[in-house]
This record gives C-alpha cells, structure tokens and sequence, in this order.
C-alpha cells in the first residue's frame, strides 16, 4: 500500500472525529509517520521473518486504531502511538546499568516493591525481543476498535470471547509467524503481573516463577505510557 494510499484509507476511517478539517490533515499526518516508523523498525528484525505480521498490521488497520474506548490513547491511531510510547521507554531503560534501574523513574513508581527474581534487573532484553514485545502487546486491538463519526466502538468477531487481550495477542502473534517464546510469555502475562496483593505470599512465588526482565519491563512501560495520555484526551492533535 502506498502512502497516499494509506493516507486515504485513513482519513475514509476517521471521518467525522474532528470537526475541523486541519485537525484530521495534522491526524492523519501523524498516523503515517507512525505507520513509516513502525515499519522500517519491524524490517530490521533478523530474529524472525516479520512479513506477515507487517500485513497484518496493515490489514487489521492497527495504525489508526484507537488504544481504548474511554482509557488511555483514545484517539486515532492511538493503538501505534501507544505501542511506540512502550518501545521507546524500554528502550531507554535497556541501556542503564543495574544501579540506574533502581533509581530511575520507571523502578520507582511501578517495580520497587514489587516481588523480583534474584538479579532479573542485572539482564539485558534483545533488541528484536523488546521490540517486537512492545509494538505487539495490545495487538489484538486492532481488529477490536473502529470509529463511528465521534464515537468509538468495539466488536468481538473472535470465537473465544473469554480470552484475555493478551492471550488473544499472543494468538494473534502466532498466526503471524512470531513464534519467540520470551515475547509471547512477556505479552501473555502484561496485563496480570502483580495483580495480586502484595502481601499474598504463594502468588509472589508463582509470579517470581514466570517473570523476565522483558515481561517486568513491558508491564511497566505499559502502565508509564498510558498514564501519560489518560482517559478524556480526545483529541490528541491540537
């Protein structure tokens, strides 16, 4: 798809969102530099082939998408920009040193506390592990959310509604030919890490048991981005 193509896909989607006409051009600017990001990032991968996932995320329309209906990023194209705002921070907080862990924002607000394997903060995530971790873990979004005029709206065409958004990511990873078992563990538990009280002793060892420094850091990294575009920011691009 080229990018005039897109562009016109996108501003067909997003009709009626904005009620002035230089908000959706400066909207759907924003969509495609995202789109552009997230595609020569995901080229770069040399640790799985991520064609198919690249058509994916064209097909699905997870670049204009909203994150939420009423939470966080809920906004065109949201879902990428969210997803970007994940990366980024892991990103930043691969490259410190143990000690800069234990004092930097992030550990601060989200981890200190928190139940930890021994010396699981001394790791370093792969590159292609975090990144693919980051731009996937709400990927089953994409096909959730769609707009109608000023309203968002969700559908559920998936046969197993039970399912959580990140055991349906994770599926959603799988027929797309992502198949690296520290990304599908980091997604699958993302919504659930330290969800228990922190006093529930048996739950802090199962949840020792299953961490990794790219699931540690992609729960956080979630909960840090989200809060930075909460709830009631509609309109992200003025």
């Amino acid at each position: 798809m080229t990018e005039k193509e897109f562009a016109n896909k996108v501003k067909s989607k997003i009709a009626g969102w904005y009620d002035r006409e230089e908000h959706e051009i400066k909207a759907i600017d924003r969509i495609v530099r995202q789109r552009e990001q997230i595609i020569s990032l995901l080229k770069k991968v040399l640790l799985c082939d991520t064609s198919k996932l690249l058509e994916y995320l064209d097909d699905s329309g997870f670049y204009y998408r909203p994150s939420s209906i009423k939470g966080h990023h809920n906004f065109p194209g949201g879902l990428a920009e969210h997803s970007l705002g994940v990366y980024n921070i892991m990103k930043e907080w691969n490259t410190l040193v143990p000690n800069e862990r234990l004092t930097s924002w992030l550990y601060r607000r989200f981890i200190k506390g928190r139940p930890i394997a021994c010396d699981i903060l001394n790791e370093k995530m792969g590159d292609d592990e975090m990144l693919i971790t980051a731009l996937c873990h709400d990927l089953c979004k994409a096909r959730h959310y769609y707009f109608e005029g000023r309203r968002i709206k969700s559908h559920n065409s998936d046969p197993e509604p039970r399912r959580t958004h990140s055991s349906l990511s994770v599926k959603r990873l799988k027929e797309n030919n992502i198949r690296i078992p520290k990304v599908l563990q980091a997604v699958n538990t993302h919504m659930r890490l330290y969800s228990h009280p922190r006093n529930d002793a048996e739950r802090n060892r199962q949840e020792i048991s299953q961490q990794s420094i790219l699931a540690i850091a992609v729960w956080a990294a979630d909960k840090l981005d989200a809060s930075r575009h909460p709830a009631g920011h509609r309109h992200r691009d003025f």
